[in-house]
């Protein structure tokens, strides 16, 4: 939709900040919730959603690292990570004082996992604020002699502002610091060293996609005000670079919107990866053996294939899939540098991956053996494997993405187009349940709160699929499936489903969310 542009910005704080959607689908996402609630039920479960939702748009106060076990160790990340906590605060002048056992901390039940989190980072930050807050005795600045209405429009006028697109914007309040390429407006003057505002754009359609290298007085968007940050390089050298870091955002609570975090991106390259919990948790559920050959059928990024060849210290077949050729490129460098020579990526259509009608059956290690590599890309030219092929199957399928966190927006959708993903999910499940072998293992997993996508799957594959029987997870992290999903009581206790409200029924309550 496009309208008549607004005169000026549209300019929120964090808090202020409400996640949009049409009453149908608030109304179908509340639904869920409903059974958990004996009084006023239909109340309860909107306040439940209302809940989630303000989660939504804040990142977790710790970040997770997940250890890669075949270069590393935990004394060696947990060091590594407190050296660069250490060089974070360092270079905003920070004088120490920091605990940094509290500061980087090792998982308490997953022993491959650390925890990296500043203590008690949601105290007086900026979350409430649309603009940098005066500090006392520092005296109104005169930057902006020929913006007259700059002020009456809402921008500082303290700080030069720079603007970056909404996923720079999310990547930042989960502690990134902001490249050339994400920034697309900013104030003309600035220089390297200015303390400037930072915001994210969040275009909700109703004007048109900003052009990089708008000049701020000619941005009439919406925006939402993320903290403030040094300038590394000028607004010349912003805008005319393809690479490089625009901005080093403050490590200080006062001086952030939302939870203060270190970016961690690049740190300790190889050895360890940022993964959020729930897909962590994937393959310690799915507990790899050495000797066994597993498929990741939805591998891209490729997180959980190499948290699968990291736990089996590379002793294993493991297939990694995904339909874009271009994206299991990058998964094949990834994999690369993390010394899991036990990957093989392929690209092929997993909804359609089942040799069928064919009596001369060939196990996995044949196929590869056998197999000729694209002479465009390197990538082994295998389309489908043969029935009962894998003793573990990793099948997190492409899904609405409801529960990812930081969220600023969610892009306009209706009840059907969310329903549609779980039909295109069973596509998945019907080619892994075909390729699991007798007595194999399926973890099933999404990003998403929706039951239709997960307890209600879970209850799809029980009777779509007799052979198929639900095991319960072993490791007690995140909370059960959601009642009146067409699970029992014990197949509720067989599931985890990680919930960020505050509920009785959800303590302890999870910082994360899937």
């Amino acid at each position: 939709m496009n309208s008549s542009p607004s005169t000026s910005p549209r300019i929120l704080s964090l808090n202020e900040l409400q996640i949009d959607l049409t009453d149908e689908v608030r109304s179908h996402l509340a639904s869920d919730y409903r059974l958990l609630y004996e009084n006023d039920a239909e109340k309860a479960a909107k306040r439940h959603l209302d809940q989630v939702l303000q989660a939504m748009k804040l990142a977790p106060s710790s970040c997770p690292c997940r250890i890669n076990q075949i270069l590393a160790n935990n004394d060696e990340i947990i060091s590594g990570l407190r050296l660069a906590v250490d060089k974070w605060k360092s270079r905003n002048g920070d004088d120490g004082g920091i605990n940094y056992e509290e500061v980087v901390k090792a998982h308490p039940i997953l022993q491959d996992v650390v925890y990296v989190g500043m203590p008690d980072t949601l105290g007086e930050n900026l979350s409430k604020c649309r603009i940098p807050p005066l500090r006392p005795n520092i005296q109104p600045s005169n930057l902006f002699p020929n913006w007259t209405k700059r002020e009456e429009k809402g921008w500082p006028m303290n700080n030069r502002v720079i603007i970056c697109d909404r996923f720079c914007g999310e990547a930042v309040l989960r502690g990134s610091d902001i490249f050339v390429r994400g920034v697309m407006c900013a104030d003309l003057g600035i220089v390297a060293g200015d303390k400037v505002a930072v915001y994210a754009d969040l275009n909700d359609g109703s004007y048109k996609t900003i052009a990089r290298g708008l000049v701020l007085e000619k941005y009439n968007g919406r925006c939402i005000f993320l903290g403030l940050g040094k300038a590394c390089c000028s607004r010349a050298d912003i805008f005319k670079s393809s690479k490089g870091v625009a901005v080093e955002m403050s490590a200080e609570v006062n001086e952030r919107a939302g939870p203060v975090l270190p970016p961690l991106h690049g740190i300790l390259p190889g050895k360890c990866l940022l993964q959020n919990l729930p897909s962590v948790l994937v393959a310690h559920v799915l507990s790899p053996q050495q000797g066994d050959v597993i498929l990741d059928m939805c591998s891209a990024p490729g997180g959980k294939t190499s948290h699968a060849a990291s736990l089996v210290q590379n002793n294993a077949t493991i297939i990694a899939c995904d339909k874009s050729r271009k994206k299991m490129v990058s998964a094949r460098e990834m994999f690369s540098s993390m010394g899991a020579t036990c990957i093989t990526p392929l690209a092929l259509d997993s909804t359609s991956c089942v040799v069928r009608n064919e009596t001369n059956w060939k196990s996995v290690n044949e196929m590869l053996s056998s197999a000729t590599p694209s002479v465009k890309d390197g990538l082994l030219n295998i389309k489908k494997f043969y029935p009962g092929s894998f003793d573990k199957i990793i099948l997190d399928p492409p899904c609405s993405a409801l529960g990812l966190r930081p969220k600023l927006m969610i892009e306009s959708t209706t009840v059907e187009e969310l329903e549609k993903y779980s039909n295109y999910q069973r596509a998945f499940v019907k080619e892994a349940v075909a390729l699991l072998k007798e007595g194999g293992v399926m973890t099933y997993s999404t990003c998403t709160i929706l039951s239709s996508e997960n307890e209600r799957m879970v209850r799809y594959i029980l009777d779509e699929y007799p052979c198929m029987k639900l095991v319960p997870i072993g490791v007690r992290l995140g909370c059960p499936g959601l009642p009146g999903m067409g699970l029992t009581e014990e197949e509720q206790n067989s599931v985890r489903r990680f919930d960020p409200s505050k509920i009785k029924k959800y303590e302890p309550h999870s910082d994360t969310m899937g």
